[in-house]
């Protein structure tokens, strides 16, 4: 168990870092999904969320990863792909060293563990059904065989035939002649895919019309101010449709983390160790 209420302020002391750096840099960047959500039906965190979502264009996105590590504060460091190899996201993440916030699927990565916000960059796509079509069906496969390359994701994510199956693409990518032997690549490929389609694209995206993230507008969060999109209704009914009822308890949940520390980052041998001696339970 952990508390919280102490879990969303060390993520608000993130957020606010972020934000400070960018308006220093003049970069903009917008809270996005369930932070949005938060901030226009509760003026802060939905009262059971435990993380926080941001959103750039690719050109923000570009510049935030190459100049906010000068001025953001030094307990706060970048997570991609390109600066923590073993990395297994996409998008990058901000996370504080001296925290820890596990998940049961990435006990045996070893990166940088500590309590996150996630950076999503809004890429642009030609316009047309089929694209948004197409590029549903690639990103769920890049998404299903980047995950299953972990097979501590595997086993704390599938059951039944799912695990069949995903045990089967571990061991396809990971022990045969087929196997992806850096990661990093992998992942860049992906990325370099998605970079070019969006200098093609129009007012068209994976999030909804680009048009959408062009503009924004300050809201209150927790007593603070901060951007999100103008059209926040318009972002919001494309991810969710109906994002202002409340759902069921049954449907407030969590990311469920193995083990959180708000005071100490701990590494991958620590955290084994750790293991080993019942301090976390797997």
């Amino acid at each position: 168990m952990y508390d919280l209420k102490a879990l969303q302020h060390k993520e608000l002391e993130i957020l606010l870092a972020i934000h400070d750096a960018c308006e220093k840099l003049g970069i903009e960047y917008m809270i996005h999904f369930g932070t949005l959500i938060g901030a226009v039906r509760h003026k802060g965190f939905i009262p059971w969320d435990d993380d926080i979502d941001i959103v750039m264009t690719l050109e923000n996105y570009d510049r935030f990863i190459q100049e906010a590590p000068a001025v953001l504060p030094g307990n706060l460091m970048i997570q991609y792909y390109s600066t923590d190899p073993n990395c297994p996201n996409i998008f990058a993440k901000v996370r504080d060293n001296n925290t820890t916030f596990l998940h049961k699927e990435h006990i045996d990565l070893d990166i940088c563990h500590g309590v996150f916000i996630d950076i999503f960059p809004i890429t642009r796509l030609p316009e047309g059904r089929k694209y948004n079509k197409r590029e549903k069906r690639k990103r769920y496969r890049f998404d299903l065989i980047n995950g299953c390359l972990d097979i501590g994701y595997v086993k704390a994510t599938y059951t039944g035939k799912k695990l069949f199956i995903g045990k089967l693409i571990n061991f396809w990518f990971t022990k045969t002649p087929f196997k992806i032997r850096n990661r990093a690549k992998f992942i860049a490929k992906e990325e370099n895919r998605k970079r070019k389609l969006d200098a093609i694209g129009g007012n068209n995206s994976y999030n909804g019309p680009f048009s959408l993230y062009t503009e924004r507008a300050l809201y209150d969060f927790e007593g603070h101010k901060l951007w999100g999109p103008k059209d926040y209704d318009g972002a919001l009914r494309y991810e969710y449709r109906d994002y202002m009822t409340i759902p069921p308890k049954e449907k407030q949940v969590t990311h469920a983390p193995l083990f959180v520390d708000l005071k100490h980052g701990y590494s991958m041998a620590e955290i084994h160790e750790m293991i080993r001696k019942g301090i976390i339970n797997l």
